[in-house]
């Protein structure tokens, strides 16, 4: 089965600027056209409704940078799961930067993980959270999920061959060995996605470029590349 994985930015649709509506749109049609049966969005905006999919989403995110706008209809959510079939939402411990779900799959019932491990409380007044403590969190939160028919897909915000980032790198990569989870993201250094799962799933991953933005400043889609994922069971 298909599914993608992206971290879209927060789009904006209804503001008033032409530019922010043609991305939020131009990110709808992206995914319409990828017709994946599951997408795990990051950053999403709950305003973006797919036809033809069920949605759920994390609880709708605190972190309000004032650059953001934020009239109806946006409701900004660190996750999103959409899914071409019919979703059940399973309790979480920290259910604004995590999002546990149930679908049904070819080869039986698929538990999701979507979640952030945010960088994001320095725009929350009264906040003392830092990356490690949120870091810490998802660790916790990894080490529940069920241990069977299981896909964990995030923004983790770290990737190998950055210096200040091998200690969460080495922290997750503990854990998943701990769980005997697969991270076929392991060693990339192009993405802060990650994607891991349970040993009876294979998933073959693969990257859009082309869609961020460029290292010369060229504004396309989002910051993040769009990651498609092949799932089978084994």
């Amino acid at each position: 089965m298909k599914i993608g994985l992206w971290n879209i930015d927060h789009p904006t649709t209804n503001s008033g600027s032409q530019t922010k509506e043609d991305r939020f749109l131009a990110i709808a049609q992206y995914l319409t056209v990828a017709d994946c049966d599951i997408y795990i969005i990051l950053e999403a905006n709950s305003a973006m409704s797919l036809p033809g999919y069920f949605s759920e989403f994390s609880d709708e995110s605190p972190f309000k940078p004032l650059h953001r706008y934020y009239g109806e209809p946006n409701k900004y959510h660190q996750v999103a799961i959409y899914s071409k079939t019919p979703i059940q939402l399973l309790e979480v411990t920290e259910p604004i930067n995590g999002l546990l779900c149930q679908v049904t799959s070819p080869f039986g019932p698929l538990t999701l993980y979507g979640n952030v491990i945010t960088i994001k409380d320095r725009w929350v007044k009264g906040s003392k959270m830092t990356y490690t403590a949120r870091l810490s969190e998802q660790l916790e939160a990894i080490e529940k999920v069920p241990k069977n028919m299981t896909l964990i897909g995030g923004d983790f915000n770290f990737r190998l061959g950055v210096p200040r980032w091998l200690s969460p790198h080495q922290q997750m990569l503990s854990q998943s060995l701990k769980q005997g989870l697969m991270w076929p993201t392991q060693e990339r250094e192009d993405t802060v996605q990650h994607v891991m799962h349970t040993n009876d799933l294979t998933a073959r991953v693969s990257l859009d470029f082309s869609i961020r933005h460029s290292a010369t400043g060229e504004k396309r889609l989002s910051d993040h590349p769009y990651m498609g994922i092949d799932l089978n069971s084994v």
